[in-house]
């Protein structure tokens, strides 16, 4: 009905109201099923297992099923060599891992034995906060860690080195082995090649031709055999676990090679295992404050976890003020062609911090495990705001002689004190390169800043919106193509909503159309004298605006401009933090199911919405964080990937949130013609030619080498990652990932933990920092 129903119709917004409430009822159902199958799974596995040990740790109230999945195990023996392959099921809890195999029980039915339910043969359980796990490719030292382990570690190609000569063994290095092998014939045919050139006769099945089939063959396999190698990495899952103590009470570990059905699952596992491992740490256990519970709390599961907190400034130049934050997310491709679209995927967060006089940047990378400032530099001029410009998609129509280098290269924009615009490369690996440098009119300070792919918007401080034009080789006119004038107070926020700029100068909230640039319509945002916008943050068809004074938010309808609902901030604040200092908002974002909200006091609230793009309405009770900084929170950034998809969308500084990826549900069903993960069995013999005539032969040119015998390995694995619907025993594939998450950063002036007793600061602590969390995506 929504869908037929034009914009502009009087039953358009009781419709949108409509889907929002039946979306909420929809998440809390879904929440009370999911709260309810981990019950029913919990003790499902206690009676599968039959062990009154596993029974006790199984029926603890505090103890839930993440996730499980079905994996095939790798055993290898003291010389690095695969002796069995077995399908295990994991049991991935809040606090343990185990590890079993699955079987069935039979029951005896006139004669016959028919299978009545699963049970499980526990192979191990280990603390979940004791499993590490072993990238694959890390140089050495990971095997290091493992006190006890084999020479070689599982998958070098030094464990092909002890096998025995005539019995092959299959595993990442055996593929190793055999891109070795055949690298070693390419450079024989290459002599046999030039001992080709050097025969007086002419020969029939003996020439040039000949020798050229035979290298094209050989690099054909090189390539299928390097892909074969990606995808064991992409699938494989070594971890390291914690064993029984020595004779001398010394810790011992022990390793376990897994693979799963795709990569995605891969991914999603460890994904699902790091942010399990970081709930278990101390500094979650208490991580957000909650008033007492109606229902209405969310989840805690849901609740944003915290990575980690770090400086931004050079420890000499302590007197910086972080102001403004911006991030660019552009993606990287993995070796094998394929975006990464991890959690933590590589990206760069750019922070601009302030003196009374000058600004200067920080460059934090997000690309390891843990971020860390890469670069930092200074700009002439205070640094009030900043936006990421995506890099343009190369056009086919493109002459090969146009000057479109900038336009191909991702830019960060910075608006400064002085009234001028500075734009910089922001390509990840690169180091402080300034393009461009122009000034508004009249120097007008710049308070915001705003872009669609062919416009960029300032907000300055006389009142004006200045619309610069993007020139043919992709750098912008110096010169804005219009001014918008909208009053004389600060332009103080840009949003971006499809053709339509929202710019909030006093407390009116203008709409330009982006196409026109002339303003469409004018939305009061509070009747009170005084009363200025500072923020506003999109989502759906609701926008929420704040303002420099109080602690109220108010949500607007953005197509008919109705006054939809407020909120105020200080109730949950002034639990946390009794007293009657004054609250402010001091930045705002929708972020995945959350309104989340920075203060003047340091802390940030987080309120539960709406995930589709219906009415932003808050659902339900908030909380706050006990991390905090020791001034105002001064940016709420999004620190994940776009998609390359949505990168002719319009962009804002911060960007408003996005719909959750959902991309193993692509991966989850390969093709028919999909390359299982730890390779595929080969032809006793390969054919190298260009034409294979009336002679047939196999048509597997990712096998090995043409003297490679079958392989030993039980070739029961192969069939499963070649059919990934089936499984033996019928057992089932791998889940669909129940939780994914996303990045992100707050910064402000040091960090402190509340409801500990306070403690003198040193001044190294009270530097420009930023927080980076952890926000669960659970599929809804």
């Amino acid at each position: 009905m929504l869908k037929n129903t034009s914009r502009g119709h009087p039953d358009r917004l009781p419709l949108q109201m409509a889907l929002t409430e039946l979306e909420t009822l929809a998440d809390k159902l879904n929440e009370r099923k999911r709260d309810a199958d981990q019950r029913c799974e919990m003790k499902q596995i206690a009676k599968a297992i039959n062990e009154r040990y596993l029974n006790k740790l199984l029926s603890s109230g505090n103890r839930y099923l993440i996730r499980s999945d079905d994996m095939i195990e790798t055993v290898y023996n003291d010389r690095g060599e695969v002796t069995k392959t077995k399908e295990r099921r994991l049991f991935m809890l809040n606090d343990v891992l185990m590890c079993a195999t699955v079987g069935a029980r039979t029951s005896h039915d006139s004669s016959a034995l028919t299978p009545t339910s699963q049970r499980y043969l526990l192979k191990w359980s280990v603390p979940l906060g004791h499993v590490e796990v072993i990238e694959y490719g890390r140089s050495a030292g990971g095997s290091e860690l493992s006190r006890g382990a084999a020479p070689h570690p599982p998958g070098s190609l030094a464990v092909v080195a002890g096998v025995k000569p005539h019995k092959v063994y299959m595993g990442p290095g055996q593929l190793y082995q055999d891109l070795q092998n055949l690298l070693h014939d390419l450079n024989v045919v290459g002599q046999i090649t030039q001992l080709i050139g050097d025969l007086k006769g002419h020969y029939q099945n003996l020439s040039q031709s000949v020798a050229h089939d035979w290298t094209s063959g050989l690099q054909r396999l090189i390539l299928n055999k390097e892909e074969e190698i990606r995808a064991a990495g992409w699938c494989r899952v070594q971890l390291q676990l914690p064993g029984k103590p020595d004779r001398s009470g010394r810790p011992a570990f022990f390793t376990a090679v897994f693979s799963t059905f795709t990569p995605a699952v891969k991914e999603s596992w460890i994904s699902s295992l790091k942010m399990a491992k970081l709930a278990l740490e101390e500094e979650n256990h208490m991580g957000w404050f909650c008033v007492e519970d109606d229902g209405n709390q969310i989840k805690k599961e849901r609740h944003p976890l915290l990575v980690g907190h770090m400086p931004v400034t050079v420890a000499k130049q302590q007197e910086f003020k972080i102001e403004c934050a911006a991030y660019n997310p552009e993606l990287s491709l993995s070796s094998g062609g394929q975006s990464d679209s991890r959690p933590t995927a590589p990206g760069f967060l750019w922070i601009g911090s302030c003196t009374s006089q000058m600004g200067q940047i920080a460059i934090v990378s997000f690309q390891n495990s843990t971020p860390k400032v890469i670069e930092c530099f200074n700009v002439e001029s205070r640094i009030l705001c900043m936006v990421h410009i995506p890099a343009d998609e190369p056009s086919a129509t493109v002459e090969p002689e146009t000057p479109v280098g900038k336009a191909l290269v991702p830019t960060i924009c910075l608006g400064t004190e002085e009234g001028s615009i500075s734009v910089y490369k922001s390509s990840q690996g690169s180091k402080k390169v300034r393009l461009q440098h122009f000034f508004t009119p009249e120097k007008s300070t710049v308070m915001s800043l705003a872009c669609t792919p062919r416009s960029l918007y300032a907000g300055l401080v006389d009142g004006a919106v200045a619309v610069y034009a993007k020139a043919e080789d992709g750098s912008w006119d110096s010169e804005p193509q219009k001014v918008v004038k909208l009053g004389v107070l600060p332009v103080r926020s840009l949003v971006m909503t499809e053709d339509m700029l929202w710019a909030a100068s006093g407390g009116q909230v203008f709409i330009i159309c982006v196409e026109t640039h002339a303003v469409e319509n004018q939305l009061e945002a509070h009747q009170d004298e005084g009363m200025v916008v500072s923020h506003m943050a999109v989502a759906g068809v609701g926008i929420w605006v704040a303002f420099t004074s109080g602690s109220m938010l108010r949500l607007f309808h953005t197509e008919t401009l109705q006054h939809l609902q407020d909120i105020n901030i200080a109730t949950p604040v002034h639990h946390l933090l009794p007293g009657h200092q004054r609250l402010s908002v001091t930045s705002l974002l929708v972020c995945y199911g959350l309104l989340m909200v920075g203060t003047s006091l340091g802390v940030v609230v987080a309120l539960p919405v709406p995930r589709l793009q219906g009415i932003p309405k808050v659902t339900g009770r908030g909380m706050v964080s006990y991390h905090a900084h020791n001034g105002p929170v001064k940016f709420l950034v999004v620190a994940t990937t776009v998609p390359k998809t949505d990168r002719d969308k319009p962009r804002d500084s911060p960007p408003p949130g996005m719909e959750p990826p959902d991309g193993e549900q692509k991966d989850e069903v390969p093709s028919d013609g999909a390359r299982p993960c730890l390779g595929q069995r080969s032809p006793d013999s390969l054919w190298l030619g260009g034409s294979l005539g009336s002679v047939t032969h196999g048509s597997e040119l990712s096998s090995s080498t043409a003297s490679l015998g079958p392989r030993s390995e039980d070739g029961t694995m192969y069939d499963l990652l070649r059919h990934p619907g089936m499984a033996p025993g019928g057992g089932r594939r791998a889940r669909r990932a129940r939780v994914s998450s996303v990045l992100v950063a707050t910064g402000g002036q040091g960090h402190r933990r509340l409801g500990r007793k306070a403690r003198p600061q040193r001044p190294e602590e009270l530097a420009s920092s930023i927080m980076v969390w952890q926000i669960p995506l659970l599929s809804v």
